[in-house]
C-alpha cells in the first residue's frame, strides 16, 4: 500500500540568498549527472576563492515543460561574501521576499505531490511565482534510503 503524504504549504520570509549557479536547459534524465558534475565544480571553485558556503546546494529551475521532459535550471550553491565574479559560473542573487514553502521525503520521482500542493495554494490565493527552488539536505551518493531524502521545495511569489 503507497503511503500518502499531506503536504503543508507555509508562508515565509525568503531572506535574501546569492548563489553561485551553472544553467543549462535539459531533459529530465540528465539531471542527476548535471547536478554531480556542478555542484563538485562549483565547490571546487568557491573554495578555491575562499568563499564561504554554509547552507545546502539547491536548484533554481526557470522553467519547466513536463509534455518535452525538460527543464531551464540551474545547479546553485548558497554563499556568503562574495566579491567577485567566478569563471565560468553566474551569480544569481535572490532578494528577500514572500515565499511558499513545503518540506518532502523521499526519491525525486515522488515530489509531484509536493508541487501539486504548491500549485493549489498559489491559486487559492492568488499568488504568482516568481523563482522556484529545490533546497537539498540530502546526498544521494551519500544515503542511499530514499526515504530520508530531505528537500525543501520554495515558491519564491508576489
Amino acid at each position: 500500500m503507497e503511503t500518502i503524504t499531506k503536504y503543508e504549504v507555509k508562508e515565509i520570509t525568503f531572506p535574501e540568498r546569492t548563489f553561485v549557479t551553472k544553467r543549462a536547459k535539459l531533459s529530465f534524465d540528465k539531471l542527476p549527472d548535471f547536478f554531480t558534475e556542478n555542484y563538485r565544480a562549483i565547490e571546487k571553485a568557491v573554495t578555491e576563492m575562499g568563499v564561504q558556503t554554509n547552507e545546502p546546494p539547491c536548484a533554481i529551475y526557470y522553467s519547466v515543460d513536463e509534455a518535452k521532459k525538460e527543464t531551464d535550471l540551474a545547479a546553485a550553491i548558497p554563499v556568503k561574501n562574495l566579491t567577485k565574479e567566478i569563471k565560468g559560473f553566474e551569480k544569481v542573487v535572490i532578494p528577500k521576499s514572500k515565499a511558499l514553502i513545503v518540506t518532502h521525503y523521499g526519491s525525486y520521482e515522488t515530489m509531484e505531490p509536493a508541487y501539486t500542493a504548491l500549485e493549489k495554494y498559489l491559486v487559492e490565493h492568488k499568488l504568482k511565482k516568481e523563482w522556484m527552488i529545490e533546497e537539498y539536505f540530502t546526498d544521494p551518493l551519500i544515503e542511499k534510503d530514499p526515504a530520508k531524502w530531505k528537500t525543501n521545495v520554495y515558491y519564491v511569489v508576489k
